[in-house]
């Protein structure tokens, strides 16, 4: 769905919003079509420089960006990692949909394919969380002049993602432009600021993103709360509007040849409802690890392992 620009604003300065990331990664830039974008680098562990490098997508929401992996990284032995920044979140140009519109999801996998063809260059591993997962489909499906993706991305993993009948189910275009219009609303925003306090994000990532072993700690809370603004608010603003459902991706799914990884939180109650994942797609496996809905951060070392593991298959296919 395209976010169009509307009446202009004021103008905007190009600015580096600041980066939440708390690890010890240094953050670097590149360009795309315009934007400066963040990412980091994890070069690979000794022994693992031949295989395929693993490019991590982050959720949207108040305050996150790529440092949602830092639990991840820090337990991570095995490939080289590149963690990008999606357009308009965490380091990079802000963005302003009455200055410059955006086809979502579209324009994210693009800015993660530019960073693929100036810094990774070979065929890499995609893994995304939770509701960006047509980001990662799109980049694994995508075929065009400049982009093929069965060539660029050898394997995906989906941590937490939508149902399979979320996935190839379109949401009506008009129910989400009336959601993207009250939530851009000043009410809306009046609404955000107030999620934005460090007591609304303890308590609804309490309520809906962890599971009973391990609840939002303060590393989670510092680095939601440091990574909210009001400049940072259009793509949290775009995605819980609904605008990555307006169409299905059954189609891309369904032909997908890469061997996919579905994790999903044992406490999660849309298990059973990702099950069809396995039985519709061509080669996908699918895995329970603790946890509920954000398992790279609350489970690093059991979803380390289990992209290690995904990683051997690749290997022993190849």
């Amino acid at each position: 769905m395209h976010i169009s620009a509307g009446r202009p604003s004021a103008p905007w300065r190009t600015a580096l919003l600041v980066c939440a990331a708390s690890s010890s990664l240094k953050t670097q830039l590149y360009e795309h079509d315009g934007w400066t974008i963040g990412y980091r680098r994890l070069p690979a562990s000794p022994g693992c420089e031949q295989q395929p490098p693993l490019l991590l997508i982050h959720p949207v929401g108040i305050g996150l960006s790529s440092w949602f992996w830092d639990e991840f990284i820090d337990a991570w032995e095995g490939a080289e990692v590149f963690v990008p920044d999606l357009i308009g979140c965490g380091v990079g140009t802000p963005w302003v949909p009455a200055e410059r519109g955006l086809f979502l999801p579209l324009d994210w996998a693009k800015g993660c394919e530019s960073l693929w063809r100036q810094h990774i260059r070979r065929p890499c591993v995609v893994a995304v969380q939770g509701g960006l997962a047509p980001v990662g489909v799109t980049m694994c499906a995508r075929d065009s002049d400049e982009w093929v993706g069965s060539r660029a991305v050898c394997g995906l993993v989906m941590a937490s993602p939508p149902t399979w009948e979320e996935m190839v189910r379109a949401a009506p275009e008009a129910e989400v432009r009336r959601n993207y219009e009250a939530l851009s609303s000043a009410i809306g925003q009046l609404a955000f600021g107030v999620l934005e306090n460090r007591v609304f994000v303890r308590f609804f990532s309490n309520l809906f993103l962890f599971g009973k072993g391990r609840q939002a700690d303060e590393r989670w809370l510092d680095a939601c709360c440091a990574g909210a603004s009001p400049r940072a608010r259009p793509p949290i603003v775009a995605f819980n509007a609904g605008v990555l459902s307006t169409r299905s991706y059954e189609e891309e799914l369904r032909r997908l040849p890469q061997p996919t990884l579905v994790l999903s939180g044992q406490s999660d109650k849309r298990s059973d409802d990702r099950r069809a994942y396995g039985t519709q797609m061509r080669a996908c496996t699918s895995r329970s690890l603790p946890g509920a809905n954000v398992l790279p951060w609350e489970s690093p070392r059991e979803t380390c392992a289990a992209v290690r593991d995904f990683y051997s298959g690749l290997s022993a296919a190849s």
